[in-house]
């Protein structure tokens, strides 16, 4: 996988995720690069388009106009950005409310479901070039 993969990219804002998708990681062989604020989020997309942005914790504390800056490099570079849910307490939004996400993840992940992402993320990156 590590060949159609520049990086994992995943804002972690207080969240106790990151042991999971370290563990994930590892086995999908793809580098996973950890920022704890949207500046630093913004700086290292800014450096380096990820293949796949993961954004953990509420997504009512993402500020709708960082999210319209993601989306805008996102649409520019062909960047998949995702939320990460809990199966108990899922944050399904209609369409006309998604705050520019490409979709949610459902915890737990597992290995498949993280690799089909990222594939399909180097898809629209193959396109957008």
């Amino acid at each position: 996988m590590n060949q159609s993969c520049r990086y994992i990219l995943v804002l972690d804002q207080d969240s106790d995720d990151l042991q999971m998708l370290e563990a994930l990681q590892s086995r999908v062989r793809c580098p996973l690069v950890v920022t704890s604020s949207p500046d630093q989020a913004m700086a290292k997309m800014g450096q380096s388009p990820p293949s796949l942005l993961i954004l953990t914790g509420n997504h009512q504390s993402w500020s709708a106009s960082f999210v319209r800056r993601l989306r805008t490099m996102a649409n520019a570079c062909g960047i998949v950005i995702v939320g990460l849910t809990d199966v108990h307490a899922p944050s399904w939004l209609r369409q006309e409310d998604n705050p520019g996400l490409d979709g949610f993840l459902v915890k737990p992940l597992n290995c498949d479901i993280l690799t089909s992402l990222l594939q399909s993320a180097w898809v629209r990156q193959t396109y957008c070039s």
